[in-house]
This record gives C-alpha cells, sequence and structure tokens, in this order.
C-alpha cells in the first residue's frame, strides 16, 4: 500500500573484497488464496538477483541477465524481528545445499541502503557439495558481503 516498495525497485551497486557487486530489485504481485479460503487477495512481494563482478573484470555470478521471477535468491520485505526499523529479506543462493540467510536493511536513506546478512539456521547435509570447503573456511561460498552499502543507479 502507498507504493512504499517503490524505492528499493532497481539496480543496486556496492563493493567489497575488490569485487562488483549488483543487485537488480523487481516489485511483482501475486496473488494468494487459502485452501477453502474466500478471501483471496493480492500482495506486493519484492524479488531480487545478483551479479558479481571480480577485480580482473570476471563474472563470478550473473542471475541479472536472465532474472527468475519463479525462483529469484532474494524475496521479502519484511519487518525484522532484531529490530523494527530494518527491513527484511530472505536471500537463498543457488546451489548452496538449501543454505539461506537474512539480508536485513539496516539504513536507507536516499539512494543508498546497508545490507546486512545473517544466516538462518539449517540443517547439516551429508551429501552437500561444499562441505570441505565450509570445514576449511568456516563458511558457505556464497559470494555475498557480511554487510555492504549499495548505491542506487
Amino acid at each position: 500500500m502507498n507504493n512504499e516498495l517503490n524505492k528499493y525497485i532497481g539496480l543496486w551497486k556496492g563493493t567489497w573484497d575488490s569485487k562488483i557487486i549488483y543487485i537488480q530489485f523487481k516489485k511483482v504481485k501475486y496473488y494468494l488464496s487459502v485452501p477453502g479460503g474466500t478471501h483471496p487477495y493480492y500482495t506486493d512481494l519484492i524479488l531480487g538477483e545478483r551479479k558479481v563482478i571480480s577485480n580482473n573484470g570476471t563474472v563470478e555470478i550473473d542471475r541479472i541477465t536472465n532474472f527468475d521471477e519463479q525462483g529469484a535468491e532474494i524475496s521479502g520485505m519484511f519487518s525484522s524481528l532484531r529490530n523494527g526499523n530494518w527491513k527484511r529479506l530472505y536471500f537463498s543462493p543457488k546451489n548452496m545445499c538449501g543454505k539461506s540467510a537474512a539480508l536485513d536493511i539496516t539504513s536507507f536513506t536516499g539512494n543508498q541502503m546497508t545490507l546486512h546478512l545473517e544466516y538462518m539456521p539449517s540443517i547439516y547435509k551429508e551429501d552437500c557439495t561444499h562441505n570441505a570447503y565450509v570445514q576449511q573456511h568456516n563458511d558457505f561460498p556464497i559470494n555475498f558481503p557480511k554487510d555492504i552499502v549499495l548505491t542506487k543507479q
């Protein structure tokens, strides 16, 4: 309501560890209906995809070119339970064995916003292709910063 999601729509850019990340946010309208319910309704949702470019210009991830509205890596726009002034998105990176994270928008001023990544609880998967990496680096190879300031392009 009141076009409150419109300020997030568009292409955002940030840098970390000599990499550039672009995040494209789109607003989509979903029709929701509870089985047996008599009051279906529409809701707006923010979807996002990312593109990561290394310091030598190599494109490491590009999900923006073929933006997938049915399986976007980033979705939502909810109030954060951690801080009522923050907004929260959910990040489900592809091929990460079901690992997901919350992306909290901890500040939003003009054409800049700050994102903070925090992993969501998940189960250990014996057959995850990233287990050796996680054991060595104590993290998943998700190619996303823990904290970043993004500027709207």
